[in-house]
């Protein structure tokens, strides 16, 4: 455990309930959670339950309600790491940029990355600026995305499994991780379900393995999280390319739930 961890929580989660079977909405977790995460904290929780996790990370992102409980925090939760941030597709990447600006400008003066890195690392994979994003290739958008979560890091970051995440582990993203590594030792926290191992080893310093039904196995060093979730079978063996689809778009977006082109950049 982090030495911090004696400091008072920067999220709380108190008496949280939450839905635990996807076909089953009466299925919920068996007991509440009134865990919590603290300041220098980078939380991995990891469970079998794919579902379970997802219910996590999508409540956090503001997308499902709980069943019951709430979060309690006086800090900024980040949007999905390599979420839309609420961009619409036709923007340019400049227009974009200053868009989020005007809205989160204080994270930014907050920020350990300068907006200087931030072009920098565009330039790095010869993303032009001014075209819309709509335009951008997939790869060059999935790091465009990856870097503007990294640049506004907020005060937790919410690091949701996906197809995004695991872009954030390749080859080309080399420079965005030490910039993320930035943001961390800078005080960043961090709550991820990430099943990639190399990422939770990189960018975590605490692990949680919880049961099928949200009950909490283990709490502490991440290393014996780790292990612990393998000698159990807790965690199942899953190929860490398979995409699993978490849904940014709805409340991340400037556009209504109706627009045709809603999840057009996902």
């Amino acid at each position: 455990m982090n030495s911090s961890s004696s400091a008072e929580p920067i999220l709380a989660f108190d008496e949280f309930v939450l839905r635990a079977d996807k076909t089953d909405s009466s299925v919920v977790t068996t007991s509440p959670w009134d865990w919590c995460l603290h300041p220098g904290e980078q939380l991995s929780v990891m469970t079998t339950n794919s579902f379970l996790s997802y219910q996590l990370m999508a409540t956090l992102s503001g997308l499902v309600e709980p069943v019951s409980g709430e979060v309690v925090t006086q800090s900024n939760l980040s949007w999905p790491l390599a979420g839309q941030g609420g961009l619409h597709s036709s923007l340019t990447i400049n227009n974009g940029f200053e868009f989020l600006l005007d809205i989160y400008g204080d994270t930014l003066e907050r920020s350990h990355v300068s907006s200087g890195e931030f072009f920098d690392a565009l330039k790095s994979q010869e993303i032009d600026t001014s075209i819309p994003l709509k335009e951008l290739p997939k790869d060059q958008k999935n790091f465009f995305f990856a870097a503007l979560s990294i640049l506004f890091s907020f005060d937790i970051c919410v690091a949701p499994h996906s197809i995004y995440l695991l872009n954030l582990m390749s080859k080309d993203a080399k420079l965005l991780r030490s910039l993320l590594h930035k943001q961390l030792d800078g005080g960043l926290c961090l709550i991820t379900d990430s099943r990639n191992n190399p990422f939770k080893r990189q960018f975590c310093n605490r692990g949680m393995v919880l049961g099928p039904l949200g009950d909490v196995i283990f709490d502490g060093d991440l290393d014996e999280a780790i292990a612990i979730g393998k000698q159990n079978d807790i965690l199942a063996k899953r190929a860490e390319a398979d995409e699993i689809k978490f849904d940014y778009g709805e409340k991340l977006t400037n556009l209504s739930s109706t627009s045709e082109d809603l999840f057009n950049d996902f």
